[in-house]
């Protein structure tokens, strides 16, 4: 978490990738930790973290995961993946309407140290982002503050290369 130094105000952006944080912490997944916090006009209209649809059991009540198994990484094995992504539990609590030209702000955990990982949609999640009309997407890169990227939403990866996908 981005703190206040020497009695000045953290910024806006780190304000909302701490939301995003908080949110990562409440995450089910035994793999990655994610938040995701929706603005728009300077007001939240939504958040998401990662984990199994409502009613079903999470990875980490079972205390396994097919991809860790599998040593899966980024873009791989999504179908036998239990959890709905933080980026997409986020836009599923808003309509279309309500999405178009807000910002996406998105914080990773690793779960092993509750270190900060760098934050990146999945390609799945990038199509699904830009589809609903997102402006940026803010991500945490590391700790301290103003350690993000934003990028334009039309800008993030939402197909593997070939290379990427063997």
């Amino acid at each position: 978490m981005v703190t206040p130094k020497e009695g000045k105000r953290i910024s806006k952006i780190d304000m909302y990738l701490n939301c995003a944080e908080s949110f990562a912490y409440r995450s089910t997944c035994i793999k990655r930790r994610y938040g995701a916090v929706i603005v728009k006009d300077d007001a939240v209209i939504s958040t998401g973290y990662n984990g199994s649809p409502r009613g079903f059991e999470n990875c980490c009540d079972i205390g396994t995961c097919p991809r860790m198994e599998r040593q899966m990484h980024q873009g791989e094995g999504y179908g036998i993946c239990r959890a709905i992504h933080a980026e997409a539990n986020a836009l599923l609590n808003c309509s279309r309407e309500q999405t178009i030209g807000a910002d996406l702000y998105l914080t990773g955990i690793d779960p092993k140290d509750n270190s900060i990982h760098k934050a990146k949609p999945c390609p799945i999640c990038a199509r699904t982002i830009i589809q609903a009309g997102i402006d940026h997407v803010i991500m945490r890169q590391g700790d301290g503050a103003d350690n993000y990227i934003s990028i334009p939403a039309v800008e993030l990866q939402w197909v593997l290369d070939k290379s990427e996908s063997e």
